[in-house]
């Protein structure tokens, strides 16, 4: 029998939502936690308050970026969505919460002993394998952003991997409690996010860049037409685009413009 698990967890983020919620919802299976939770946002429980979490021990239909799928062996890893309000972030400047985010990961990962390296723009890679990745989905109120569905899915205790992949159980060589990884990356996120909140992306944008996937160095690049090229990475603009310096000066690219591999692209 499939039952559903409520959890209540410690939040330090204030908020003026209803306070009579249980903060995390935990289904044995669902086709997409975000989706799950923005079903209950434009429903009944519109009102759940910042910070709720529903979680899953396996997605029919993970979705990653621009409709990647995301595959996971159930029971085996993490799989969850966060809801947030960032009503004082900019709509341009949306990036900034991913930032955040990816940050906050990574340095939750490093306490339990794991390197990790935020490849623009949402995977989580350590030592150059896949260990997760981020799915944001936002509404907007006017010019800022009103709600944030904040989807992660990380590689816990898999061993059997598709090439490219990773875990902590495969990096680390011992399995993981997956509520313990879970409340530590919720706390982290808290962090960032209220550093973000207080500081803007200067803040934010040291520790993203600590992390940030091949900063500084000469890689090939490849554009949709198959041309490639060579280029340093110099960082990410304040929208969220790609900068790179090649023989022929520096470009800037959205999602998908350019990609890391000439086959993988950036899924």
């Amino acid at each position: 029998m499939n039952v559903v698990q409520y959890y209540r967890m410690e939040s330090n983020i204030s908020t003026k939502a209803k306070t009579d919620f249980q903060s995390r919802l935990h289904l044995p299976q669902c086709q997409s936690t975000n989706d799950e939770l923005l079903k209950r946002l434009s429903g009944s429980d519109s009102e759940l308050p910042e910070g709720f979490i529903i979680s899953t021990d396996h997605q029919a239909a993970g979705r990653g970026q621009r409709g990647a799928v995301w595959e996971s062996q159930q029971g085996q890893n993490l799989l969850f969505s966060l809801y947030l309000k960032p009503t004082f972030l900019p709509m341009k400047h949306a990036f900034w919460l991913s930032a955040a985010v990816a940050t906050s990961i990574r340095l939750a990962m490093e306490e339990m002993g794991v390197s990790l390296k935020v490849k623009w723009p949402n995977d989580l890679l350590s030592e150059d394998a896949k260990l997760g990745g981020i799915l944001i989905e936002n509404a907007t109120s006017g010019f800022n952003v009103d709600r944030s569905v904040i989807g992660i899915g990380l590689n816990i205790n898999q061993l059997d991997l598709p090439s490219g992949a990773c875990s902590m159980a495969t990096l680390t060589g011992k399995s993981h409690d997956r509520d313990t990884v879970l409340q530590k990356i919720r706390e982290s996120v808290f962090l960032q996010y209220h550093i973000l909140r207080t500081g803007g992306w200067e803040k934010i944008r040291s520790g993203y860049y600590a992390g940030l996937y091949r900063m500084g160095s000469v890689h090939s690049y490849f554009l949709p037409d198959g041309t490639v090229f060579s280029a340093i990475l110099k960082g990410i603009t304040e929208e969220g685009q790609l900068v790179l310096l090649s023989q022929n000066g520096e470009k800037r690219f959205w999602f998908k413009e350019v990609t890391f591999d000439r086959t993988k692209g950036l899924e």
